[in-house]
C-alpha cells in the first residue's frame, strides 16, 4: 500500500505552447459574416505533460488559437498560465489515477476563468493518458471497451459560398468537395450561416458534386433566429441534409426544441459543451445529434458524460474536432469514438495532413485511409509523442 502511494502521485504539470506557420492558409468554420473567409496563416496549440512520481508521462492538448472576426489570434499563453499557476497547484501530489475526482475539483476551481474548459481539457486528456500507461491499458479499455476498431470520418468544414453571383466561389466549392470525394470521404459538412439563399445554394452545389448517396451536413454557426432557421431547415430536409448544426445561439433552448419538433432534418449542436446543458436539451427534446469535443469541452471526462447522456436518451453523438486538431486531439477523440455505442461520425479535419502538429509529432503516424481512422493501440492514447519535434516550435 505504501509503495502504491509513493509511485502513483502526480509529480509535475507542465504546459508547452507551440506555434508554427503553415505552408498554405487553413480555413475555419463558415466564412466570416463580414464577407471575408476566415483564414489562418499559423497554428498554435498548448501541449500538457503530467508526470507521475514513478517517471511515467501523460500528454494532453488544447488549441492555442481562436478566431476574432476573420483573423486568428493566440490564446496559448493564457492557457499555459491557467495550467501552471492554477491547475498544477491543485493536483500535484494527488493520486494520478483519480482523474474523475480531480476533474470535478478543477471544474469548480476554474468556473470563473476564461478558457477554463480548454485548459481543463488538456490536463484531463493527459491524466487519462497517464492512467492508461500506469495500468498498461488503452484508454478505450478504461472507458469500458470499444465497439469499433475503425472510425468513419466526415470531411469538415468546407466553407460555403458568400455570393450567389460568383462563379469563382462555386468553382472553389466544387473543387474542394471533388478532391475530398476522391480521397474517399462520403460525408461532408459545409460551413454556412451566410444567408438563406447562399446556404441553400451551397447545399445544392454540394449535392450535385458528391452525389445522392453521400451525406451532407450544414453548420450555421448560430447565425439565425428561429423564423429563419425554420425556413432554412425546411429547405434542408427537402435536400436530404443529414443534420442542421448550431442553427441558433446556444441560449435559445426553447428555439432548439421548436426546431426539433417542427423539422424532419436532424438538429445538431456543438455549442453546448457542458453536460448540464446537454441534459436540458435532451430532456426537452431539443436535439437529435450532440457533438462533443475532448480538446475544448472539458476533456475525456466531460465528453464521456455527454456520450452516456445521449445514449440514455437514444440520441446520436459525434466527436467534434477543431480545424487546428493535433495528433493528440485526434487520438483522444478516436478512443472516445470507439466506446460510444451511439456514434454517428468523428469530425475529420481536412487540414490534418497540413498541420505540423499532426503526424509529424508522432513516432508512428495515425492512419486515415478513404475517410476511415484506425483507433490507435497501446497503453493510454496509444501514440508516442516526439518531444524534440514539438520543442522546435515552443513559444517562450
Amino acid at each position: 500500500m505504501s509503495s502504491y502511494s509513493n509511485c502513483m502521485k502526480i509529480a509535475s504539470v507542465d504546459a508547452i505552447v507551440c506555434r508554427s506557420s503553415v505552408e498554405k492558409p487553413m480555413w475555419s468554420l463558415q466564412p466570416w459574416r463580414g464577407g471575408q473567409y476566415r483564414l489562418a496563416d499559423f497554428v498554435e496549440c498548448t501541449f500538457v505533460k503530467v508526470a507521475s512520481s514513478d517517471g511515467l508521462v501523460g500528454y494532453g492538448q488544447t488549441p492555442g488559437v481562436r478566431f476574432h472576426g476573420p483573423r486568428v489570434t493566440s490564446v496559448g499563453a493564457h492557457c499555459r498560465r491557467l495550467i501552471e499557476q492554477v491547475i498544477a497547484p491543485e493536483i500535484v501530489g494527488e493520486d494520478s489515477l483519480d482523474s474523475s475526482i480531480l476533474w470535478r475539483r478543477l471544474h469548480r476551481t476554474l468556473l470563473s476563468e476564461t478558457y477554463s474548459r480548454s485548459s481543463l481539457s488538456a490536463v484531463d486528456i493527459a491524466l487519462w493518458d497517464l492512467k492508461g500507461k500506469t495500468l498498461g491499458l488503452p484508454i478505450y479499455r478504461l472507458l469500458g471497451g470499444r465497439y469499433r476498431k475503425v472510425i468513419e470520418l466526415y470531411a469538415s468544414k468546407v466553407p460555403g459560398i458568400m455570393n450567389l453571383d460568383s462563379d469563382k466561389e462555386e468553382e472553389v466549392l466544387v473543387d474542394r468537395l471533388s478532391k475530398l470525394s476522391r480521397e474517399g470521404y462520403s460525408a461532408f459538412k459545409l460551413g454556412a450561416g451566410l444567408g438563406l439563399e447562399t446556404d441553400t445554394r451551397s447545399v445544392e452545389i454540394a449535392r450535385d458534386t458528391v452525389g445522392e448517396k453521400s451525406k451532407i451536413m450544414l453548420d450555421a454557426g448560430c447565425a439565425y433566429d428561429l423564423d429563419k432557421a425554420l425556413t432554412l431547415g425546411k429547405r434542408l430536409q427537402d435536400l436530404d441534409v443529414e443534420w442542421f448544426e448550431a442553427p441558433l445561439p446556444p441560449s435559445e433552448i426553447d428555439g432548439y426544441v421548436k426546431l426539433a419538433e417542427g423539422l424532419d432534418v436532424k438538429i445538431a449542436t456543438d455549442v453546448h459543451p457542458e453536460p448540464v446543458q446537454v441534459t436540458n436539451l435532451l430532456s426537452m427534446g431539443g436535439v437529435d445529434v450532440v457533438l462533443t469535443d475532448v480538446t475544448t469541452g472539458g476533456g475525456m471526462t466531460a465528453s464521456r458524460k455527454i456520450v452516456e447522456l445521449t445514449d440514455l436518451y437514444n440520441v446520436e453523438c459525434s466527436t467534434h474536432q477543431g480545424w487546428h486538431a493535433t495528433a493528440i486531439g485526434y487520438a483522444a477523440s478516436a478512443h472516445l469514438s470507439a466506446v460510444a455505442p451511439n456514434l454517428h461520425f468523428q469530425e475529420g479535419r481536412i487540414h490534418y495532413g497540413d498541420n505540423p502538429f499532426g503526424n509529424p509529432i508522432l513516432e508512428r503516424p495515425l492512419t486515415v485511409e478513404r475517410g476511415i481512422l484506425r483507433v490507435p493501440e497501446g497503453s493510454g492514447l496509444g501514440v508516442e509523442l516526439k518531444e524534440e519535434a514539438i520543442g522546435r516550435y515552443e513559444v517562450s
